[in-house]
C-alpha cells in the first residue's frame, strides 16, 4: 500500500538528541477528532515524546524550536485515536500447521498484523479456543514487540465443546475463575447456552449453561478477583439472567428486552452489538443457515435501535474471526451509522467507549496530553462519510509509526 502521508526531518535532524531524551515527533493534523470532544478542531499539531503525547496545539501557526524532531505532515488528513475492537477472536489454529500461534509468521501474527492495519491499535480477545493459554503467549508477544499487532486483552476461554469451564456448582465455578485469573486472563468470558442450538431448536429454546446461583457466583468471584466479565448471549432470557446476575459487558445481545436495557442503563452494563459478524454470516456462502442469521440479524438491529433509544453504553466490537477473513470490520460503523447512532457517537463507541469497557481510559480511547501515542488518520470527513474509517492511511500505535508495506 501506497502510503499517503510524508515524514518530514526539521533542519538540523542530523543531530541526535542525548541518549537519556526519549524521541520527540510532531503530526501536523489537518483535522481531529480528540475521542472526548463533540465537535473536531482544525489544523492541530500533536508533540510526542516517547510514546506519550506531551501537547496539543491549535494554533496554525505553531512551530516546535526542537531541531531533532521527527515531523509526520497529515494536514491534508483527520487524526483520530487509534481504533478499539473490545470482541475479537484473532488467535487460533493455524488449520495448516496446527501449532500455538506464536511465530512471527503464524496465523495469529497475520490476523494481529491485519487488524492493526485496519486502525485497530487495541483490542480485547474473548477466547482462542482449545489453545488455551496460549493466547497469554500471543498477548506477551505483542507486548514485547515480538509480534506486530494491536495491545491486547484476553479472556481464557473456553475449555469444552459446550464452551464452558467443564465444572458444575458455585464452589467448582469459583475455583475456575480463580484459575483463570491465576493463570492470566484479564477478562472472564461465559457463554449463556451451549454451542448451538441443534436444528430445530429456537435462540429462545436453546439450552442454559448455568443456573442463577452459578451465574452471580461466576460474577461475584472474579469482581473480588478485580477481574470483569463478558457474556455472550442471544435469547431475551439469556441476556436477562447475564444482566441480573451484573456482568460487565453483554456480547451480541441478539435479543433484549425493553426492561432489560433499561436495567443496563441503570447499572452501567455495556451493550456489544456484534454487526459485522452476523451480517457477514448471514451473506456468507456455502451455508445452508443463513435464513437463521438473517433473522439474527433483522432482531439484533432491532435491538441495537432500542438500546440506543435508551441510552445504554454501547462499545464496538465485531467479533472479527481468525479464519477465511480478510474483510474490514470497519465496516460495522456504516452499519452503526445507518441504524441510528450519530457518526460522532460511533467513532467514541470505537475509542473512550471501548476504553472505559477495558479500564484503559486513562492510557488509550482519546488524544490528550498523557496518554499513549495511539493515533490513526484517513482523508476526508469521517463525520460526513463514516465509510472513510475503512480506509486508513496513518497508524501510531504507542509512539511507533506502522509499515504498511512491510510484509
Amino acid at each position: 500500500m501506497v502510503a499517503l502521508f510524508s515524514i518530514l526531518f526539521l533542519p538540523g535532524a542530523g543531530s541526535e538528541p542525548p541518549a537519556s531524551s526519549p524521541p520527540v515527533t510532531l503530526i501536523r493534523c489537518g483535522t481531529l477528532i480528540d475521542g472526548v470532544s463533540a465537535v473536531p478542531r482544525k489544523d492541530v499539531l500533536l508533540r510526542i515524546e516517547g510514546n506519550r503525547i506531551t501537547s496539543l496545539s491549535t494554533s496554525k501557526r505553531a512551530v516546535s524550536h526542537e531541531p531533532a524532531a521527527r515531523t509526520i505532515e497529515l494536514s491534508t488528513a483527520t487524526c483520530l485515536p487509534g481504533l478499539i475492537d473490545v470482541h475479537v477472536h484473532l488467535i487460533k489454529e493455524d488449520p495448516q500447521r496446527r501449532e500455538l500461534q506464536t511465530p512471527p509468521e503464524s496465523l495469529s501474527a497475520e490476523n494481529l498484523l491485519r487488524t492493526l492495519r485496519y486502525g485497530f491499535t487495541t483490542v480485547r480477545n474473548l477466547g482462542a479456543g482449545r489453545l488455551g493459554q496460549s493466547d497469554i503467549d500471543v498477548r506477551n508477544a505483542v507486548a514485547d514487540g515480538s509480534i506486530p499487532g494491536p495491545r491486547l486483552k484476553i479472556a481464557i476461554c473456553c475449555e469444552t465443546k459446550d464452551r464452558n469451564f467443564g465444572v458444575k456448582g458455585p464452589t467448582e465455578l469459583r475455583a475456575a475463575v480463580d484459575r483463570l485469573v491465576d493463570e492470566g486472563s484479564d477478562w472472564i468470558k461465559l457463554y449463556g447456552t451451549v454451542a448451538g442450538p441443534p436444528p430445530g431448536v429456537s435462540d429462545a429454546e436453546n439450552k442454559l449453561q448455568y443456573s442463577e446461583e452459578e451465574l452471580s457466583a461466576i460474577v461475584d468471584e472474579a469482581h473480588k478477583k478485580g477481574v470483569k466479565v463478558a457474556m455472550h448471549t442471544i435469547g431475551a432470557l439469556d441476556s436477562h439472567r447475564a444482566i441480573a446476575s451484573g456482568v460487565d459487558s453483554i456480547e451480541h445481545g441478539v435479543d433484549i428486552e425493553d426492561a432489560d436495557l433499561k436495567r443496563m442503563k441503570d447499572r452501567g452494563i455495556t451493550f456489544v452489538p456484534t454487526l459485522f459478524v452476523i451480517s457477514y454470516v448471514a451473506t456468507a456462502p456455502g451455508r445452508n443457515d443463513n435464513a437463521m442469521w438473517a433473522d439474527r440479524m433483522k432482531r439484533s438491529l432491532d435491538t441495537f435501535e432500542r438500546a440506543l433509544k435508551a441510552k445504554v453504553k454501547i462499545a464496538f466490537g465485531t467479533d472479527a474471526p481468525a479464519q477465511n477473513w480478510t474483510s474490514d470490520p470497519v465496516q460495522q460503523f456504516q452499519m452503526m451509522v445507518s441504524h441510528g447512532m450519530p457518526p460522532m457517537e460511533a467513532i467514541q463507541s470505537a475509542t473512550m467507549e471501548g476504553a472505559r469497557l477495558l479500564g484503559m481510559e486513562k492510557q488509550i480511547g482519546s488524544i490528550e496530553v498523557g496518554k499513549l501515542a495511539d493515533i490513526v488518520a484517513v482523508q476526508g470527513d469521517p463525520l460526513a462519510d463514516v465509510s472513510r474509517l475503512e480506509h486508513v492511511m496513518f497508524v501510531m500505535k504507542d509512539g511507533q509509526s506502522i509499515d504498511f508495506n512491510q510484509k
